[in-house]
Parts: C-alpha cells; structure tokens; sequence
C-alpha cells in the first residue's frame, strides 16, 4: 500500500492513554489536501488532539489536519488522549483506515499492530490429563458405567413411544443421517433397537438413559428431556467406522437433570450479522450441551436485523451502514456498505429448527437507548428537533435514545412489537433498557411538560415511565417482559420482570432481593466476547475480565450465598454471551465461542459437587474431535497459537 499508520501507547495514567498516530505518506506523491478516517473503539477527547481536529460518531473517526501537505516519503505525527484505560491486547487497536484526498478520493491504508507500552504475559498452558473414556458435558447428576456395548448401526432400530420424543427422534435421526451417514432400520429387533419412552416420574427437564448391549432405553417426561437424553446419546457415541459404518455405545446407566432451569445464550447480530447457516450451527451445538434458550439480540445502534412489514424503512436504512447511507461505518467495513438482515420467513424457519432442539428463541428489541438505526430510519416518527439534550453514550453516540414525550415513539413500539409477539412463541421478550446516556431527555420542551404532568423530578425517570408502557402493552399481547439490570431503574416496572444482570453477580442478588426474577450473566466469567488469554495478538476485548476457559469453568454461581437462602429461588438460570462489536466473520464467532460454551454449559446443568477441572479437561478432547468431525471451528486450549 502507499500509505500506512502506525498507533502507539505512549503512556498511561489517570487520566487515560496518551496515544501518537503516524500516518506514512510512502508514495512518490505529494497530498496537499487530505484527512484520515478510521475505525477506533475508544473515545478520543477532541479538545487533546495536539496537531488538527477530530471528529467522532461511535467508532468512525475522522481526523483532519491542521496542517498539509503530506510529502511524499514523509509523515504525519499528532498525539491524544482517550479515556479508557489499559491497552494490552492488539484488537484494541485501530480496526480500519482509509486516506480522504481532496474530501471524495478514498484510499486505504495498511494498520500496523498497536504499540503498547505493557504486554501481557504469553499465552497460558494447560495440563493434559487422561482422555476419559465417557466423556459428557454437562457430567450427569448419576452415571454408573456398566461392561460390554451397544452396537449402533443401519440395522438398529427406533422405536419412539411417546408424542413427546417427535422432536428428540427427528433430531436424532438427521445428525446420525448427516454426521454419520447411518439411517436407522424400519423393521423391530428385540437384539439392537433405542427406544423412547415416557415416563412420568422424571423431573420435567430430566431423563434417564439406560445402555445395555441389545438395547437403549431412554425415558422423559417432556419433550426436552427426551431432547437432553439424545445429547447424552450423541456424546457417548463413538464415530463409527466409515467402511461398516457402526459406532458403539458404552454400556452405562444415567439419571440426570439440570441444575437451572434455565440456560441459555445471547447472540448479538447487530453490530455484525451472522447468517442462518451460522445460527443454525450454533443451535446444533446449544442442543448438544443442553442449553435451552438462544437470547436473539436483531436491533442496536449500529443495526437493524429484524423486518418489520409495517416499516420497512427500518431494514431499508437501518440495516446499512456506510458512506452514502444514514449511518456511518462502525467497527469494520470502512470501504463498503454494510448490512443485513432477516425476513419473517427466514426467522419463522430459525424458530422451527431450534424448537425440535428444545430451544426456545427470545427476540430482543433494545430500547429506549441503543435506538439510532431506529431513530435514523422513522425520523419522521422518533426523531425531536426540539430536543437540545446533551449526552455521550458508551459506544459515543449523541443522538441514539428514543423519546418518552412523542407520539411517534409509542406508535413505533405498538407496531414493532405487534409483530415481534405474533412472530416468536417464546412467552418472554427482551427490551434492553440498558446504558441510557446520563443527560438524555434534560432539554427537552416536551420531556419536561410530560415530567411535570406525572410528578417526576429527574429526567432519568422517565425511562421507567417508558417501560411501563412496554410492560403492559407486552402483557396485553400475552408476553413477560425481561430487560437488563437497568429496567428496574426508576422502579416502575412489576416485579413481573424478569432481570437479566450484566455488571455483575452482586447486581444480580440486589435485583433478587428487590423481588425480581433474575437470570445470571456476569460479564466477568460470562462474556464470551472477552479474550481468551493473556497475549497482546489474543482476539477480544477485556473490559470486563480476561476469561480463559479456566475461569469460565471455575465460575460458581452463588458461591457466597447459603444454599437454604431463599434469595436463591429468585435465581432462575445462567446465560452467556457473545457481543459482535468485533466479531465479524463465522471463524472467529466460533473461536470465541468453543470450547468456553462447553465450560459454561456445565455451570449451568452440573451441581457443584460433581465439577472438577480436571475432570472437565479430560472429557474436553473428544468434543474437540467431534467438533473436527461437524465442521465446528474453536480454539484449542492446548495450541494457543492464533
């Protein structure tokens, strides 16, 4: 390339970063007039910039000089300040860059790994125990190995007893079909059949599998469970050889049931959009490890991945981001369009392949903050001239919340979630509710008379204003409403809210005593957008934590809580999530995501006593092997190289 720019942490202190930006001029021609635009996640204080001026929306970054030309073979320097602090790993570096001559030629520009002035240590190393022979994840409540096998084979039959076990039988038979390519007999044998059977006496999400050398049995009570007792089945399975195309069975006996009754994960396809195929994938592996819920996180700032029939400007213009759109470039893709989305159709078809894997989708729509894709494409319905507010969100946007005192907002809701509600059978609905800007609604005309009419002091209070109307409107289309922590903010939501608590366990357990239901999901242990290990070329953030796979797997919900504490009822699962700032292609989604799901799988199934590190790490390498076999890609905790 003829240009490039180099980044480097020239100190750290209080106040945040120093940072020095060279922009290299390595061609033969001289450029009397240019900026730089690039993609930048933190925060550069604009008044600190030492050598022009910057401008910044989000992530897109657009540096003008105040002084040119750029000589040929010669440079640029200028230093600023963020607000953020440390920088240890290299993706907390400059995404993207392109050179603006003359304000409409753009040309790109090589980045160069960030400069820190600390690195972390290198990559840590695993031991490596003995493959264990019986290898599940989650490990089972009760598992009794017992001698001899089961041959499984084209010639073993199905036999499924129970309405209930549809789902688990049809899910069987297509990964034996496309994994192994073994269909199973039409005709009964009293030597070599699997049966499903009913049994009323099991716990509602649990099973009892029953492997003998010339049959399995596997009872449940409810559709799920017959879906967790094929997880277990698929585990124990060995790959069968492809000339004879049989695989063998350990003969054991397992009863088992999960420790929460809810498990689950949150996608995030706004900031990047993962196709159907790629969720698809994923499903297949949620079911495999006995989670129970896909949390869709379809709307945010920087997108808008959800057709709504009703306003398709919001998938028209929200669903792109870019030059000569209405919203700017945010964390990749600097030189193009960008943008997605999914139809009604392609959802419905999501919904029906995860419901015959026992997970149930929960669809977020993320308001009041979070809403500038929204806001860019109904201006005429969300958008408030009259609001002179002044605020900063997290992700530095200054025009990204809806507005309590429009009409147009509740007309937007009403429509939007009408067709939400009608389109997902889960019986909850997540609304965000997080990280609305401090200053939001404080110069507003509007927000101020709607204040005076119900009494309210502060501004911040009419969030909960906001989500009092979503509460009940979600009510009235047969729905519960769950939000993150900040929904109880203001506390005029029910106690019927489901909370789901990011910042922390402790925030969690302070929602719980309050009354609320909560759902687990501490970005210090659970975050699997977080790196992965210590060295600065590890991919991820680390706001929250460096989450190695041994700290996913030590994570103990509740670990301080007395188990005869009733605060512990209030606790209803644990979930983890995936946040797609910089997660822009299938590798590395599934490279953040394997084999950390795996560990957090067994939080949230296994009780305490049966946990073991060691014994995970045992298990862990035939997942690995099965994963090669599925086309499934992660990183091997045991090859730390990237």
């Amino acid at each position: 390339m003829n240009y490039r720019i180099d980044l480097t942490v020239l100190s750290e202190s209080e106040r945040g970063c120093l940072m020095g930006l060279t922009v290299h001029n390595l061609s033969d021609q001289r450029i009397s007039s240019w900026s730089l635009e690039f993609l930048f996640d933190r925060y550069i204080e604009p008044k600190s910039l030492t050598t022009g001026d910057i401008q910044q929306v989000g992530s897109d970054c657009l540096l003008t000089p105040n002084m040119t030309p750029l000589e040929a073979n010669g440079h640029f320097y200028c230093e600023f300040l963020i607000q953020s602090m440390p920088i240890r790993f290299h993706s907390d570096g400059i995404k993207q860059a392109m050179l603006v001559v003359d304000n409409h030629l753009r040309y790109p520009v090589d980045v160069t790994p960030i400069a820190l002035t600390q690195q972390n240590a290198d990559s840590s190393s695993l031991p490596h125990p003995l493959v264990s022979a019986i290898a599940i994840i989650p490990k089972p409540q009760q598992l009794q190995a017992l001698s001899g096998q089961f041959l499984l084979s084209s010639n073993t039959c199905l036999l499924c007893h129970s309405s209930l076990a549809a789902n688990a039988k049809q899910w069987l038979e297509q990964e034996m079909a496309e994994l192994y390519a073994i269909e199973f007999g039409q005709q009964p044998t009293p030597t070599n059949h699997v049966e499903l059977k009913f049994n009323p006496t099991l716990n509602a999400q649990g099973y009892r599998l029953n492997v003998q050398s010339h049959c399995v049995l596997l009872e449940a009570s409810s559709e799920r469970g017959f879906v967790y007792g094929v997880a277990s089945l698929l585990q124990l399975l060995t790959f069968p050889d492809e000339k004879t195309k049989c695989g063998y069975l350990p003969c054991v006996l397992i009863v088992d049931k999960p420790r929460f009754t809810y498990r689950g994960m949150m996608l995030d396809c706004a900031r990047h959009f993962h196709s159907i195929s790629s969720i698809k994938k994923l499903i297949n592996q949620l079911a495999y490890y006995k989670f129970n819920t896909l949390h869709w996180h379809l709307t945010d700032d920087e997108g808008w991945r959800i057709e709504i029939r009703a306003f398709p400007q919001l998938t028209e213009i929200g669903a792109k981001r870019g030059h000569g759109t209405q919203l700017e470039p945010q964390f990749s893709h600097l030189d193009s369009v960008y943008g997605e989305f999914y139809t009604q159709t392609q959802i419905q078809e999501v919904i029906e392949y995860a419901a015959i894997r026992g997970i149930t989708i929960i669809p977020e729509i993320d308001i009041p903050g979070h809403c500038r894709a929204a806001i860019k494409s109904l201006p005429e319905l969300l958008f408030n001239p009259n609001d002179h507010s002044q605020y900063k969100s997290v992700q530095h946007y200054r025009d990204n919340v809806l507005s309590p005192a429009l009409a147009g907002t509740y007309t937007f809701l009403d429509t939007v979630l009408e067709e939400v509600c009608a389109l997902f059978p889960s019986p909850w609905l997540h609304i965000g509710a997080d990280e609305v800007p401090e200053g939001a609604w404080s110069d507003c005309p509007l927000c101020a008379e709607l204040m005076k009419d119900h009494g309210y002091e502060q501004p911040n209070q009419l969030q909960g204003h906001l989500l009092s109307y979503v509460e009940s409107k979600l009510k009235k289309l047969g729905k519960r409403m769950v939000g993150w922590e900040e929904a109880q903010h203001g506390n005029k939501v029910s106690k019927d809210t489901v909370i789901y608590s990011w910042l922390s366990e402790q925030a969690a357990l302070n929602c719980a005593k309050q009354g609320f239901d909560v759902i687990l999901q501490p970005g210090q242990y659970t975050y699997l957008d977080m790196c992965q290990d210590f060295s600065p070329q590890e991919p991820g953030v680390s706001w929250a934590n460096v989450l190695p796979l041994e700290t996913t797997y030590r994570y103990e919900p509740l670990a301080q809580i007395a188990t005869s504490d009733p605060i512990r009822k209030r606790i209803l699962g644990i979930q983890c999530a995936l946040w797609s700032e910089i997660v822009t292609t299938p590798q590395r989604l599934e490279y953040m995501v394997y084999p950390r799901l795996s560990a957090v799988a067994e939080v949230g199934w296994s009780q305490p006593t049966q946990r073991e590190w060691h014994d995970y790490l045992s298990r862990l390498p035939v997942h690995l092997k099965r994963w090669d076999k599925q086309g499934v890609g992660y990183r091997n905790p045991w090859k730390t190289s990237i």
